[in-house]
C-alpha cells in the first residue's frame, strides 16, 4: 500500500492541466540552473577578491551579480510554485467531485453495509493528494535539478573531493530512507485508526437524538474512547519515529560535512586547496547532502498521499449500479411483473419469498402486509436500490437487471415513509431531481391537487426555509412535499409507502381524498399495513401469502 507508482493514477485528472504542469516543471528547471553559480562566484569573490586584491569595486560588482541572480530565481521559483498550488486545488477538487459522484453512483448493497464516515473519510483523503503538488514536495524536485548541476561543478572544482561526496550520498541516502521506514508504518497505522473515529463520530452525531432519548450517551462515549485510545497510541508512536528520523539524518549529515571538511583542509594544508573553492564546495555539498535526504524523506510526505490515492481507487473501480445496465427505458410504463421475486440481505435474514404478481397501467394497487414483512424492501427492489436474490422483475417486459435505473427511476415517483428533506425552500425540495420545472409547475400541481390552502399555512408558503431534514416543516408538511414532489414529474408509477400512517388527522384526510378522486393514468402502488378507507383500491396483494 502507498506504492509511489500510484501517482500515475493522477493523470486523467492532471491532462486538461498538462500545458501549466509543464511550465511549472520548467519554472522549476530554470530557477535551479539560475542558482547554481552562486556558490562557486562565492569562492571566486573570498579568493580573489577579499583574500587577494582586496578591491572594494570587484566586490561590489560580484555582490550585485549574486544579488541579481537571486532576484531571477526568486521570481521563476515563485511562479513555478504557484503553478503547482493552483494545479493543487484544480486537481484536488475535480477528483473530489469525482469521488462524491462516484459514492452517489455505488450500489445500495455497498453503502448500506458500509459506515458512512468511512466513507466521508475517503472523500477527505482527496485533500491528502494535493500534498504531491505542495510547496515542501516541489522543493524536494528542485533539490534534486539542484544536487546535479552542483556535481557536475564539483567535478570542476576539485574532482577528489567530489568523488568522495558521490560515495556519501547513497550512504546518507539509505540510512535516512531506513529511519523513514518505521515512520511511515506508523503514519499508515494513525490513518486507518483516524478513518474508524471518522466513523464513529459520524453516528454518533447521526444518532444524537437516540442517544438522548435512550440514555445512551456513557456507552457511546466509551466506544468513541476506545477508538480515541487507538490513534492516540498510534500517533505518538508516529511523532517518536518522526523524531528518531530526524535525528538520525542530522547525525548523517554532521559526520558527512565533517569527513569533507578533514580532506579539504588536508588539502589546503598542502597547497593544492583554496579556502574560498572549499566555501563553494561546502555549499554545493549541501545541495547534493539536502537533495539525498529530501528524496529519502519524500516517502513521509509522498506514501501517505499514494495510500490515499489508493483508497480512492478503491471506490472509483468499483462497478456502480448501472454496471451491465444498458436498456434505456424510453417507453411509458404499460406493466410491472414479479415471477418467483425473492430478496435476503445476507444468507441468514431473508426477507421476501416466491413474490409473484401483475400490475398493468391504470390500476390502483395496494400491497399489503404486517410490520417487517418486507414491504419497504420491495419498494426498493422496485426502484432498483437493490438487485433481487432470485427470480425478475418486468417493467414492460423488460428485466430490471437490463434496465437503467436512471431511465427507471425518472418514470417513478415515490413518497416514502421516512422522507428526507433537503436544506433549502419548500419549493427547491418540491422541484428536486426535476431540473425541466419551474415555479408555475409546482403552482400547477398544488392547484390541481387542491392543497393551495394546505400549503399556504406554511410561514412562508412554497418560500419556507426547511434548514435541516424535516427541521422547519411538520411531518404531516412533510408527507405534502414530498406527495406534490412525485406528482409534479407526471410519473409512470407512484408509489405511496405507508401514506396514511404516521401522519396527522388533516393530512390523512387529504391525502385519502387526492388518491380516492383523481384520476391515475399510470399505476398507482400504496404499501401499506392498514387498509381503513382503501376503497378506491382496484387490487389487493397480501405479501404475508
Amino acid at each position: 500500500m502507498g506504492k509511489l507508482s500510484s501517482i500515475l493514477k493522477l493523470k486523467p485528472f492532471l491532462k486538461k492541466y498538462w500545458i501549466i504542469f509543464t511550465a511549472g516543471i520548467i519554472g522549476m528547471i530554470l530557477s535551479s540552473a539560475i542558482s547554481t553559480p552562486v556558490p562557486y562566484i562565492i569562492g571566486y569573490l573570498m579568493d580573489k577578491v577579499l583574500l587577494g586584491k582586496k578591491g572594494f569595486n570587484e566586490l561590489y560588482f560580484y555582490i550585485g551579480i549574486i544579488a541579481l541572480l537571486y532576484v531571477f530565481r526568486y521570481a521563476i521559483s515563485f511562479a513555478s510554485k504557484y503553478i503547482f498550488v493552483k494545479i493543487n486545488n484544480l486537481v484536488v477538487n475535480e477528483m473530489r467531485c469525482s469521488v462524491m459522484e462516484k459514492v452517489m453512483d455505488l450500489p445500495m448493497s455497498y453503502l448500506a453495509k458500509t459506515e458512512k464516515g468511512y466513507v466521508q473519510s475517503r472523500i477527505n483523503e482527496c485533500s491528502s493528494v494535493g500534498s504531491i503538488f505542495s510547496p515542501s514536495i516541489i522543493s524536494v524536485f528542485l533539490s534534486i535539478v539542484d544536487a546535479g548541476l552542483a556535481v557536475v561543478t564539483m567535478f570542476v572544482i576539485n574532482y577528489k573531493l567530489a568523488i568522495v561526496a558521490i560515495l556519501l550520498a547513497p550512504v546518507f541516502f539509505f540510512s535516512a530512507k531506513l529511519s523513514a521506514e518505521n515512520f511511515m508504518k506508523n503514519t499508515m497505522a494513525m490513518m486507518e485508526a483516524s478513518a474508524f473515529l471518522n466513523g464513529e463520530s459520524y453516528e454518533i452525531i447521526n444518532g444524537i437524538e437516540t442517544i438522548k432519548v435512550l440514555n445512551g450517551k456513557k456507552s457511546k462515549l466509551m466506544k468513541f474512547k476506545e477508538k480515541l485510545s487507538k490513534l492516540i497510541k498510534v500517533s505518538i508512536k508516529q511523532s517518536k519515529s518522526m523524531v528518531l528520523f530526524m535525528e538520525n539524518t542530522e547525525l548523517i549529515s554532521n559526520f558527512g560535512s565533517l569527513l569533507i571538511l578533514l580532506i579539504a583542509g588536508i588539502l589546503i594544508l598542502k597547497g593544492q586547496f583554496t579556502i574560498g573553492l572549499y566555501t563553494s564546495f561546502s555549499l554545493y555539498i549541501g545541495k547534493v547532502f539536502s537533495s539525498a535526504q529530501g528524496i529519502a524523506t519524500i516517502g513521509t510526505t509522498m506514501k501517505p498521499a499514494c495510500l490515499s490515492i489508493e483508497r480512492i481507487y478503491e471506490l472509483l473501480d468499483m462497478k456502480d449500479e448501472n454496471f451491465g445496465k444498458d436498456k434505456i427505458l424510453n417507453e411509458r410504463i404499460k406493466s410491472i411483473e414479479l415471477k418467483n421475486v425473492s430478496f435476503k440481505y445476507d444468507e441468514n435474514k431473508t426477507v421476501l419469498s416466491s413474490l409473484n404478481f401483475e400490475i398493468k397501467k391504470g390500476e390502483k394497487v395496494l400491497i399489503k402486509g404486517e410490520n417487517g414483512s418486507g414491504k419497504s424492501t420491495l419498494i426498493k427492489l422496485l426502484l432498483g436500490l437493490y438487485s433481487v436474490s432470485s427470480g425478475s422483475i418486468f417493467y414492460n417486459d423488460f428485466d430490471i437487471k437490463e434496465i437503467n435505473t436512471e431511465s427507471l427511476r425518472k418514470r417513478v415517483g415515490i413518497v416514502s415513509q421516512n422522507i428526507f428533506l433537503f436544506k433549502g425552500t419548500v419549493l427547491e425540495n418540491i422541484l428536486y431531481g426535476q431540473n425541466e420545472k419551474n415555479r408555475s409547475d409546482a403552482e400547477k400541481v398544488i392547484q390541481e391537487l387542491n392543497l393551495e390552502e394546505y400549503v399556504n399555512k406554511m410561514p412562508k408558503g412554497l418560500d419556507t426555509e426547511i434548514s435541516q431534514n424535516t427541521c422547519g416543516v411538520s411531518g404531516g408538511q412533510a408527507q405534502i412535499i414530498a406527495f406534490i414532489r412525485a406528482m409534479l414529474g407526471d410519473k409512470d408509477v407512484i408509489i405511496l409507502d405507508e401514506p396514511i400512517s404516521n401522519i396527522d388527522a388533516e393530512t390523512r384526510k387529504i391525502v385519502l381524498s387526492i388518491l380516492r378522486t383523481r384520476e391515475f393514468k399510470g399505476i398507482l402502488i400504496v404499501v401499506s399495513h392498514l387498509i381503513d378507507e382503501m376503497n378506491f383500491i382496484d387490487k389487493t396483494v397480501n405479501i404475508d401469502e
